[in-house]
């Protein structure tokens, strides 16, 4: 479509072939689908709870590191549930993070 090598490196670019990326990305055509209430949506996938310390969030597999919100695999409906679970494990990451 851009005809430009996907070898290149973002500084190997020409100005005019940086102008075709930026203008493709400009003009992307984006189809968006309307959503209603009684059309939430699940998320679901991420670190398995038995590899985080439930007290700290902390990995049990590589101390240090903290997870929070979506990055666990805790499923919930979008818009209560997931945003609760969001900001109640980020306060108890950043908290126990910072007392490290």
């Amino acid at each position: 479509m851009l005809q430009i090598k996907e070898e290149k490196t973002f500084a190997e670019l020409s100005k005019k072939e940086f102008n075709k990326i930026l203008d493709l990305l400009k003009n992307c055509p984006i189809h968006l689908i309307g959503r209603a209430a009684g059309d939430e949506f699940v998320t679901a996938g991420g670190v398995d709870t038995d590899e985080v310390d439930p007290r700290t969030m902390e990995s049990k597999l590589c101390p240090g590191l903290y997870f929070a919100g979506e990055l666990l695999n805790i499923d919930g409906f979008t818009g209560g549930f997931n945003l609760q679970a969001a900001w109640a494990t980020g306060h108890l990451a950043g908290v126990s993070a910072g007392s490290n």
